[in-house]
């Protein structure tokens, strides 16, 4: 029976995927997007895939109908709404809830750092020159505000219909866009800044799992000015520590995850029980 609901569509996502498939646990994996559930092709064996975004009632309702007594949020750091309705829907139905997070590096000193979208597209309106973004298809309407930004702005999104689509429904040209799937390597990323002539480089603070510290080098190298979009705060346990977890809940041990894996300092333990919790199964007939 599964009783597992995954979020992924991220590094981390697929990971939880590949480490369940080898323990032989079977759980329903989300993803956004078809694209998203094209990366999971072919290693999806004992788990269900579910493609397309759910509201906080929707996954309520799917909460209940399958009886999930577990959710791991393995989602962007940066998909707050996702997080948010995950969450909502756990509180209101006693579902335990585990959140995905992925280690923070130290602030860059060759960076600017901004804590929106917004507020780095109000210094782009304020300082000429080229812009490559790697921010993703979700925000290209903000910079579609920039004045000029047809001739300035550059965009590396995923090779997917739905993400060009969002782009020249924001008005980018096809030639201002590049499409891939990354991390990309440190060359890739100078090839990129040459072509488009850039000045400037856009970024999430996305951890090594997303590329930021090869772009950071690549902008270094050429001497383009590196503008960060900082992570928003939150709390939850690494991939490692759920690897640990699922190894003791299949044991009937889920509370001190062990089971002869090996000796963990006491505060990752602390951590991860806090994290945890002890919410039992929720009630049938909650609501949100």
């Amino acid at each position: 029976m599964k009783d597992i609901l995954l979020f992924a569509g991220t590094t981390e996502g697929k990971q939880a995927v590949d480490f369940m498939e080898a323990l032989g646990v079977s759980c329903y994996v989300s993803v956004a997007t078809a694209y998203g559930g094209q990366v999971l092709d072919g290693i999806l064996r004992d788990c269900e895939l579910l493609v397309g975004r759910m509201d906080v009632c929707q996954i309520a309702d799917f909460l209940r109908r399958k009886r999930i007594a577990l959710v791991i949020d393995a989602t962007h750091p940066y998909a707050v709404e996702v997080t948010k309705n995950a969450r909502d829907a756990c509180s209101a139905c006693g579902v335990q809830y585990l959140r995905i997070i992925r280690k923070k590096d130290a602030r860059l000193k060759r960076a600017l750092y901004f804590p929106d979208m917004e507020e780095v597209a109000q210094y782009l309106c304020s300082n000429g020159g080229n812009v490559l973004l790697t921010t993703g298809s979700k925000d290209l309407a903000v910079f579609a505000r920039i004045k000029d930004f047809q001739d300035r702005i550059y965009a590396r999104i995923l090779p997917a219909r739905q993400s060009v689509q969002a782009a020249l429904d924001a008005g980018y040209c096809t030639e201002h866009l590049f499409c891939g799937q990354g991390p990309f390597s440190i060359q890739q990323n100078m090839e990129m800044l040459r072509q488009c002539g850039a000045r400037y480089l856009v970024s999430k603070d996305t951890g090594d799992a997303g590329g930021f510290r090869e772009k950071a080098q690549a902008a270094e190298a050429l001497g383009v000015l590196f503008l960060v979009v900082e992570r928003p705060q939150e709390t939850g346990i690494t991939i490692e520590q759920l690897k640990l977890y699922l190894k003791g809940r299949i044991c009937n041990d889920a509370e001190n995850y062990d089971c002869g894996y090996g000796e963990r300092k006491r505060e990752d333990d602390c951590r991860l029980r806090r994290a945890c919790g002890t919410g039992q199964k929720g009630d049938e007939n909650c609501r949100v």
